[in-house]
Parts: C-alpha cells; sequence; structure tokens
C-alpha cells in the first residue's frame, strides 16, 4: 500500500522536481503523510505554474526539507497542504523575450491536456514556507527578496477561506476557468543594488525596503481544453508603509526602472501577439449551449447564472495593481552630500 501511494504522489510531483525518487519519500500509508528531502525544483514547470512574464526566468530552486498531507477521502473539498522550510531560488531577467509559458504541468503529468480533477487538486494546494530566498539578476542591478512565514491558499471569489469547489468559477460555454488565490507574509525584505559593471550614475546607492503583513491576491484565467493561462490579476495590498529614501536611492530607482523597460515593453508585445482571437470563445457558446440545453429545464437558468458571476470577475488581460492604505514617503539628502538639512515628506 505504501509502495502504491509513493507512486501517485511521485506522478504529481515528478513534473515539479528533478530526479525525485521513492527513497526520498518519508511516508505514513495511514495519516496521508509524508516527507522529501533536498529538492532541487523544475524551473520551466514553476515558469508555467506561475504564469511569470517572459522577461524573467528561473534558473534554480532548491528546498531543504518538504512535508506533505494528503487528505485522500477529502481531495474535492479540502487541500493538500504542502509545507516548506528553506526556499532558495535564483532568477535573472530576459533582454529578449524568453519562449512563452507551456500548459499546466500537472496536465500533462497525468496524461490529459483538458482542465480535470488532477488539476483542480493541485491548483487548490495550500502552501506554506518558513523562509525564503528570491536572488534576481539583471543587466544593471542585482535584487534578492527574503520573505519569512509565507503561505498560499485557495480561497473563492469574495476571498474568503472555503470549500475548494468555491474556489474556482468554471464556464464551459467560453471554454475558461477563473481560479482565485492568496498569498500573505509576515515580513519582507528588499533589498537592490547595482552591479559592477554596469554603467549607471548612481553606483553605490544600495535601495532597502522592510514590509510586514502584507498579501497578494491573484486571479488566473485558463483555457479548459489546454490549461494555458489566459490572463492574470495580480494585485499587491500594503498596509501602513514608511519608507525613508536619500536622493542618490531615489535616482537609482529610476535608473534601475529605466534598465527594465525595454525588457518588459519587449515581453508584452509577445504577448499581445500570441492572445488569442477575442471572437473564439463567442462561436463555442452556441453550440455549447445546443447540446445542453435539452438535458433539464432549468439549464438556462444555470448557464446565465455561471455566465453572469463568469463576467462579474473576469480578467480581461494581464495586469498588475498596488493598493496602499497609507503611504509615508522621507526623501532627505545623502549623508555626504555638500548641502545638508533638506527633506521632503509626502503622505498618501
Amino acid at each position: 500500500m505504501a509502495g502504491l501511494i509513493k507512486k501517485q504522489i511521485l506522478k504529481h510531483l515528478s513534473r515539479f522536481t528533478k530526479n525525485l525518487s521513492p527513497d526520498k519519500i518519508n511516508l505514513s500509508t495511514l495519516k496521508g503523510e509524508g516527507e522529501l528531502k533536498n529538492l532541487e525544483l523544475d524551473e520551466e514547470v514553476l515558469q508555467n505554474m506561475l504564469d511569470l512574464p517572459t522577461w524573467l526566468a528561473i534558473n534554480k530552486v532548491f528546498c531543504n526539507k518538504a512535508s506533505i498531507r494528503i487528505p485522500w477521502t477529502k481531495l474535492k473539498t479540502h487541500p493538500i497542504c504542502l509545507s516548506l522550510d528553506k526556499v532558495i531560488m535564483e532568477m535573472s531577467t530576459c533582454e529578449e523575450p524568453r519562449n512563452p509559458n507551456g500548459p499546466s504541468p500537472i496536465a500533462t503529468a497525468s496524461g490529459q491536456s483538458e482542465y480535470g480533477f488532477a488539476e483542480k487538486v493541485v491548483e487548490g494546494i495550500t502552501v506554506s514556507v518558513n523562509s525564503i530566498v528570491i536572488r534576481i539578476g539583471a543587466k544593471a542591478f542585482n535584487a534578492s527578496f527574503e520573505v519569512s512565514q509565507l503561505r498560499i491558499y485557495s480561497v473563492n471569489a469574495n476571498w474568503e477561506h472555503g470549500d475548494l469547489r468555491f474556489t474556482r468559477i468554471q464556464d464551459p460555454q467560453r471554454g475558461e476557468v477563473l481560479t482565485f488565490k492568496e498569498i500573505n507574509w509576515q515580513m519582507i525584505r528588499i533589498e537592490a543594488d547595482a552591479t559592477q559593471s554596469s554603467h549607471l550614475e548612481i553606483m553605490c546607492a544600495p535601495v532597502r525596503l522592510i514590509t510586514n503583513q502584507s498579501k497578494i491576491r491573484v486571479t488566473l484565467k485558463r483555457r479548459l481544453k489546454d490549461c494555458n493561462v489566459i490572463a492574470t490579476k495580480l494585485v499587491l495590498i500594503l498596509d501602513d508603509l514608511l519608507w525613508v529614501l536619500t536622493d542618490s536611492q531615489l535616482k537609482a530607482m529610476v535608473q534601475y526602472a529605466k534598465s527594465l523597460s525595454e525588457a518588459i515593453e519587449k515581453s508584452t508585445e509577445q504577448r499581445k501577439s500570441m492572445a488569442p482571437e477575442p471572437t473564439q470563445s463567442s462561436t463555442v457558446a452556441p453550440s455549447t449551449l445546443q447540446v445542453k440545453t435539452p438535458q433539464t429545464s432549468n439549464a438556462p437558468d444555470l448557464n446565465d447564472a455561471i455566465v453572469k458571476l463568469f463576467s462579474d470577475f473576469d480578467v480581461k488581460e494581464t495586469s498588475h495593481h498596488l493598493v496602499i492604505s497609507h503611504l509615508d514617503l522621507h526623501i532627505c539628502d545623502d549623508i555626504h552630500a555638500k548641502e545638508k538639512g533638506n527633506l521632503l515628506i509626502l503622505n498618501f
């Protein structure tokens, strides 16, 4: 029995990891609990799952220890819980857009191309990470993100916890599905510094920011036929934020943003050029409705309700948003500046 369960876990997790073998899994058969150690994760698969923009690439991901709890008899309603100890991720920016993100790894691993049970189970996974370090290398600067006590979990359209069956809105007429995820953390430390080889005017002005108890809300829209992500809406929500910047740090931030602008623009153009025609979903709808309507007299009302609900929360195109409840931004002169004493305080 233990061997069978190991095979089931490997079948779905092997797509996320490299060289995962049964001897790395310590599994409690009755409790549905397992443990994995020293995992190297598959970069391309993670890019597909996270729907990263093509100007950003994952180079390497390592996890020292992971534990998993699987509610075998309640997979439709209760999430699989995955707990990670420490994760280290190395990323880089791309001057030219990389290849577009592919289909869901779970769909391809389970031998199916459509959005099915395996995809629903994996999308509902709750992930907890004690510590995660993300290092990003760019042409003009290096950046690092240190996050503590991060949690990723599924929610309904109103951003509330509940039954996993209500964390998605599936519209067969459109051939699309919306899923909702929330990410929160206890603390994040962000630092960016110019590279030695860069030609920026500001060479010695590292930018630092520390925030507490923030969250990200993500809405994903996928195609049912191949599980590809069509569009993503990401909202970063911060509470009160106090940020003190020197004049040179502010200039450095502007330079860092300029160094990425061309790559981001190319990636955006690539995504627009590969976007599906807007008329595709509307052409499928009539035939789907004609087939399903005779099955029950309540089908039209149910279909109308689904269409309205989907439209209310639909993601038309990929977008990123920042919401800050209160921002205190202090800009001051550098310590070594010839003229001291200048201070600008902005309250939002």
